[in-house]
């Protein structure tokens, strides 16, 4: 029987960007900004944090996943959380006012 995380692996990837997405928002938000496209916050945050590699390694494996069709093994899946995501969400939430 093929695991849940085998079947929508593609799905969990792409929900990793975008859940990093929010967290690099709410940091945006607490400076005024809003940007309007991927490009947009791509360049905020290169030029506002550290975490321009990690978000962009995000944003490429979701756009393979969602127009190329790459499919992602549960092991890739488990290296992306535990790798770029944790980074982005990590250094995300130590740049937000507490």
């Amino acid at each position: 029987m093929v695991s849940l995380a085998e079947r929508y692996a593609e799905w969990e990837v792409t929900m990793l960007f975008y859940s990093a997405l929010h967290y690099v928002d709410a940091f945006l938000a607490t400076r005024g900004l809003h940007p309007q496209s991927h490009l947009e916050r791509k360049y905020l945050v290169a030029s506002l944090t550290n975490l321009a590699r990690y978000y962009d390694i995000l944003f490429k494996r979701s756009m393979n996943a969602r127009y190329h069709l790459y499919q992602f093994a549960p092991q890739e899946v488990d290296r992306i959380r535990n790798g770029a995501f944790l980074r982005v969400k990590e250094g995300i939430l130590a740049l937000l006012p507490s």
